[in-house]
């Protein structure tokens, strides 16, 4: 038997007529007996009672009956699960971030994106700038939240730009660069003579890279603690160094005991960005980049409008 049998059956079961089970279904009545009459072969049960004036069900078709609607509710559910899963709007989506810069704007995103989407499962996982790197590459995370300067690209990742942000450097609040509102050429020989702390080279090697060239494009090639991720601010704040960093990291690190100071230069410009493997095929990741460039709009718009106001 198979599921238009099942849904033939259950027609006539509830309208106890042929007549009106054909009409219902778009049938002809001799097809639909034809129908009931091989279901009943199969099963090896007369299902209905038939006279001129009445249609009944057997004891066997009553069972039948409450078996037949599981299985079609059942195989409804499996449809509309594997078409939901085709569009993206079931499953799960699994998402890198690096902890500090995408704060500004993903609880939006994901605010706007679980309300429309409940059924998809959201997975986070917190990672370096080089493992998210690799893990993007690798399609160990369907989309990651990450940063690159304007001419950077990996090998098979997408990117959607958020928005722009600049290095800055990072010092104590003790420091006597501290109260400085811009880093310019005349600080380079103070700075160029200070430890500069960094995450390890071969964990966040673009990181390490981009921070090497600002340097270097600075005259001087820098002195470097390499520690880890998480120690870098904390590294900072003891004394142990500077830093220079995108500037939305030690804002939302939010110490009273570090400083941050822009860095004059037109090499210092970073993007966050939502990146993606091109070839992964997980159709969740177009539904949450059409939340994202909502989300994005207001924060384009907010900058146009202050770019405008400064002219």
């Amino acid at each position: 038997m198979d599921i238009r049998q099942l849904r033939y059956f259950i027609s006539v079961a509830e309208q106890l007529s042929f007549t009106t089970a054909a009409r219902q279904l778009y049938v002809s009545q001799p097809s639909l007996s034809q129908q009931i009459a091989e279901l009943e072969k199969q099963v090896g049960a007369r299902l209905f009672i038939r006279d001129r004036h009445s249609v009944s069900l057997t004891a066997a078709g009553s069972v039948l009956l409450k078996e037949a609607k599981a299985i079609v509710a059942m195989s409804s559910d499996a449809i509309r699960m594997v078409r939901e899963a085709e569009a993206g709007i079931t499953g799960n989506l699994k998402i890198g971030i690096l902890g500090h810069a995408e704060r500004r704007i993903l609880p939006r995103i994901l605010t706007n994106f679980h309300h429309k989407y409940p059924q998809i499962n959201l997975v986070f996982e917190y990672l370096s700038l080089g493992g998210l790197d690799e893990a993007l590459q690798h399609a160990q995370v369907d989309l990651g939240f990450t940063l690159v300067i304007e001419s950077s690209s990996l090998p098979q990742v997408s990117f959607k730009k958020i928005f722009t942000d600049s290095l800055c450097l990072v010092v104590p609040h003790s420091h006597e660069l501290a109260n400085e509102s811009l880093i310019n050429y005349s600080h380079i020989p103070l700075i160029a003579r200070e430890t500069i702390v960094f995450e390890h080279q071969h964990i966040a090697s673009r990181g390490y890279e981009n921070m090497l060239r600002i340097c270097v494009n600075r005259g001087f090639s820098p002195n470097v603690l390499q520690v880890p991720n998480s120690a870098v601010l904390l590294s900072v704040e003891c004394g142990l160094g500077i830093s220079i960093l995108p500037s939305v990291i030690p804002k939302t690190y939010g110490s009273p005991f570090i400083r941050y100071i822009d860095i004059l230069g037109n090499d210092t410009r970073v993007d966050l960005v939502a990146a993606w493997r091109t070839k992964n095929n997980n159709p969740s990741i177009s539904l949450f980049l059409q939340e994202l460039e909502a989300v994005k709009k207001p924060i384009d718009n907010y900058n146009i409008l202050k770019t405008t106001a400064s002219l």
